[in-house]
């Protein structure tokens, strides 16, 4: 990581907590970047009406008006479609969803680190320039493309097990890129949602950290029928990273 990978990114910071907005605001210098705080979701639509930003950091539980609804109103009556993250002490998949649907394009579990931090910063950034730049590119992947961790526990050392496994996923996710990408030239909306909610499960079972906000994007833009250029970027993203995932998975496990 550079010394300052964040330089003169511009950041609204909304946070109530003071100890947690002297820990991120503390990060985010260090990183390089230019901090503006705000204690609820009111002070944040003002100060948006006011200037721009590179991005927001955007805490779901506050006073006067929460997270939600202010992303919500930032869309809508604002009309800005700056990113915004999701800063939660512990998030679930419902509120996943309510999140996505709100318009945040990612969010970050409370305690994070500068490097996890910095990360998801750059990727949603990095997915918006290349859709201004109207260049559905992969997203930057974080260290190490998946985890086996959680198939270890369930095969407990079985590698017959493992290596079926495996292959079940990689054989899923050729018929998944292979419904959404169908899907999508048809704009079945019905049909994107079913295969993103297909794969779901796999890509959170091996620890696919750079698709599991991705999945859930195509997901939730699906269900509400909306998008069809949206979605197309994320189906490209989501076909660029599985095809890594599977390639690695063959070297990798010589299957």
């Amino acid at each position: 990581m550079c010394d300052k990978p964040l330089r003169n990114i511009s950041v609204l910071l909304v946070e109530d907590n003071e100890m947690n907005t002297l820990l991120a605001s503390a990060i985010l210098s260090r990183t390089g970047a230019n901090i503006t705080e705000a204690g609820n979701g009111k002070e944040a639509i003002e100060l948006l009406r006011q200037k721009p930003f590179d991005i927001i950091l955007m805490d779901l539980h506050l006073p006067v008006m929460n997270g939600l609804d202010t992303t919500k109103y930032i869309r809508k009556e604002l009309k800005l479609d700056v990113p915004i993250i999701a800063i939660t002490a512990n998030i679930i998949n419902d509120e996943e969803n309510r999140c996505l649907e709100a318009g945040m394009n990612a969010f970050i579990s409370k305690p994070y680190t500068e490097k996890n931090l910095v990360e998801k910063i750059s990727y949603v950034r990095h997915i918006a320039e290349s859709k201004k730049a109207d260049q559905p590119v992969s997203p930057p992947l974080e260290e190490g493309l998946f985890n086996l961790n959680t198939l270890n526990v369930v095969t407990q050392g079985n590698t017959e097990l493992m290596r079926t496994m495996l292959q079940a996923f990689i054989n899923q996710a050729s018929v998944s890129i292979y419904a959404l990408k169908t899907a999508l030239k048809e704009k079945n909306f019905i049909e994107i949602h079913a295969a993103a909610h297909s794969i779901k499960p796999n890509i959170d079972t091996l620890e696919i950290t750079s698709l599991k906000t991705i999945i859930r994007q195509i997901e939730v833009l699906a269900g509400q029928e909306k998008d069809i250029e949206e979605l197309g970027y994320l189906i490209a993203m989501l076909e660029s990273v599985l095809t890594k995932v599977v390639a690695q998975l063959k070297l990798q496990e010589n299957i």
